[in-house]
């Protein structure tokens, strides 16, 4: 049975935002863009997406995986969509940017599929 959320319009919103703020570098930024989000719609608990409003930019994604409270932010300088595990201080636990391999967005979110989470 399937479960209804919001976690496909919050997806798009994000998406919309980062693509938005990515305009001079869209070419970029697009693919990335769409792992992450194929990636967060794949792997994330249902119900767990929200859209946080950012100072600058496009604003933070948070999402739920294997019980871990994770955040996405998109950074303009670096156009890299950078995430945090718990919190929007620090370096970032990954940057997911247009030399990002195929491999570092599999090894991210396949990992939770390969530690018996599904």
């Amino acid at each position: 049975m399937a479960v209804l959320t919001s976690d496909g319009a919050t997806l798009r919103a994000f998406a919309d935002a980062v693509l938005r703020a990515a305009e001079e570098t869209l070419v970029e930024v697009l693919p990335v863009t769409l792992a992450v989000i194929g990636g967060v719609l794949a792997e994330a608990e249902p119900g767990s997406v929200a859209l946080q409003e950012g100072e600058d930019g496009p604003g933070l994604l948070w999402a739920t995986f294997a019980g871990r409270r994770m955040v996405f932010r998109y950074n303009a300088m670096t156009a890299m969509i950078e995430l945090r595990d718990g919190t929007t201080e620090g370096y970032p636990l990954r940057l997911f940017g247009h030399r990002s391999l195929q491999m570092d967005v599999v090894n991210f979110f396949g990992s939770l599929r390969r530690e018996g989470r599904i």
